[in-house]
């Protein structure tokens, strides 16, 4: 909840989220409309991806998910390494100062 907290502090202007739907099927049913109200329930600008082979390779090796990566506008990977960390929403506004 820190992150959804975060971004109806700040807005969606100052953090974009992309959620990788990395186990969606993987272990049940997968349904697009359940996480689709999860998505919505969080925070309605979360965007998500669904994993295939050039996902896994990018973000590969993941040790945990989640896992929590942040990129800069350039693109460059300015936090995370694949390891599961929770981020309180201080940390959270720390690193997006940080990627300015």
């Amino acid at each position: 909840m820190q992150l959804s907290n975060y971004l109806s502090e700040a807005g969606p202007d100052k953090l974009n989220v992309i959620a990788i739907a990395w186990t969606e099927g993987r272990y049940g049913d997968a349904s697009k409309p359940r996480l689709d109200r999860f998505i919505r329930s969080f925070h309605p600008s979360i965007r998500v991806v669904y994993a295939d082979a050039r996902v896994e390779k990018a973000f590969s090796p993941l040790v945990y998910v989640p896992a929590n990566f942040m990129f800069n506008a350039k693109g460059k990977v300015v936090y995370g390494d694949g390891n599961r960390k929770h981020l309180d929403r201080h940390q959270i506004a720390s690193l997006v100062n940080q990627a300015k």
